[in-house]
């Protein structure tokens, strides 16, 4: 992997709202990635009836000048003509959040997610059964989820950028290298003096080895604990009084694996600070030098591919024409229906699923 500072952090960021007070939070994190990398920011909405729904939007130049960023009565065009920020709002026909924001990712090449997280109206009104895994699936991209009322990085209030302290947790799988190296690029955005700590919950004998980039601005610390790891993790966030925890996760399992209990669910719900959740698919090609959008795209692109050709495999079985009489016709009818409706979900493995069922009979 090489280590190259002189690639920016993100080059586009989306913010999914509900409107919600969890959002404010997270849209303010948003706002002022986008102001740091001075890049582009979309607020997406689901479902809404646009005379309706787009006064509910959060202001960006009422944000800004809150902030100090802009003079009071700006035009419009200031974001962008003075601070550099190209600022997209859009609401999706789409009624199910999560349909939208693959929709959304579909056509777009997305950075980094920034999402609310924090009972009813966060995390799980977003993402919830079957519909987490599917974005999970589908999008490949870089997470930070923003817990409300939690201690985050960017004050909703001023804009004022606190990040002294990063956690990043270690572990062999998967490799930690790309949560290090984003770490660092973390400090670098922050500017001042942040220290990093590196926590390894396990055998002091078998802690993972990492490169650590070379900045006279980071200071690098490690701890090793012993326990539960999601126990560790939130209790040393807690004792450091973290701003933020980074974690690299197995990319398209990082929501499939919340939902399912696992380290990095634990973590971004019981956590007190934002967590970045970095998929270990695209991150080496993108520290490698890569732009992240073409990384993040492709990948997609071969998802769909591969979704595709599965689809058109189960079609050849199951189209009603292939029915040996009425109620044959009638059962592949229906499985047919629920394959397309698996393939409109992205949802590679239940068309396989359906596939099986008819070959066993």
């Amino acid at each position: 992997m090489v280590d190259r500072y002189d690639l920016p952090l993100v080059n586009s960021v989306l913010h999914p709202t509900d409107f919600s007070k969890a959002s404010q939070q997270a849209f303010a994190h948003a706002l002022a990635i986008a102001l740091i990398r001075k890049t582009s920011l979309t607020i997406l909405h689901a479902g809404g009836n646009r005379s309706k729904s787009w006064d509910s939007f959060p202001s960006v130049r009422t944000t800004l000048e809150r902030w100090g960023m802009l003079e009071a009565g700006s035009p419009r065009s200031a974001v962008f003509d003075q601070l550099a920020v190209r600022v997209k709002k859009v609401i999706s026909k789409e009624k199910n959040p999560l349909a939208a924001c693959l929709g959304y990712l579909e056509d777009h090449a997305i950075d980094l997610i920034v999402l609310a997280t924090g009972g009813r109206q966060g995390l799980r009104r977003w993402l919830k059964g079957s519909a987490a895994e599917n974005i999970a699936q589908r999008s490949e991209t870089m997470t930070l989820f923003v817990p409300d009322g939690g201690r985050g990085f960017v004050s909703a209030g001023s804009g004022r950028l606190t990040l002294s302290r990063i956690l990043v947790p270690i572990a062999h799988t998967p490799s930690p290298q790309p949560a290090v190296q984003f770490a660092a690029r973390m400090a670098r955005v922050a500017g001042g003096d942040v220290g990093v700590t590196l926590l390894h919950v396990g055998d002091a004998a078998n802690v993972p080895e990492v490169h650590i980039p070379e900045d006279s601005a980071v200071e690098w610390t490690s701890e090793v604990r012993q326990g539960e790891a999601p126990d560790e993790i939130v209790a040393e966030a807690d004792r450091s009084s973290a701003n933020l925890i980074v974690m690299t996760t197995d990319g398209r399992d990082v929501l499939i694996d919340a939902l399912r209990g696992s380290h990095t669910e634990r973590v971004i719900r019981r956590g007190p600070c934002p967590v970045l959740a970095v998929p270990a698919s695209w991150a080496e090609e993108y520290l490698s030098g890569r732009p992240l959008g073409d990384v993040v795209s492709e990948e997609r692109r071969r998802e769909r591919k591969v979704l595709k050709k599965t689809f058109r495999q189960a079609a050849q079985s199951l189209h009603p024409d292939r029915a040996s009489d009425e109620d044959d016709r009638a059962h592949l009818t229906d499985l047919m229906a629920r394959a397309n409706r698996a393939y409109e979900k992205g949802d590679r493995v239940e068309i396989e699923r359906i596939r099986r069922e008819r070959e066993r009979g």
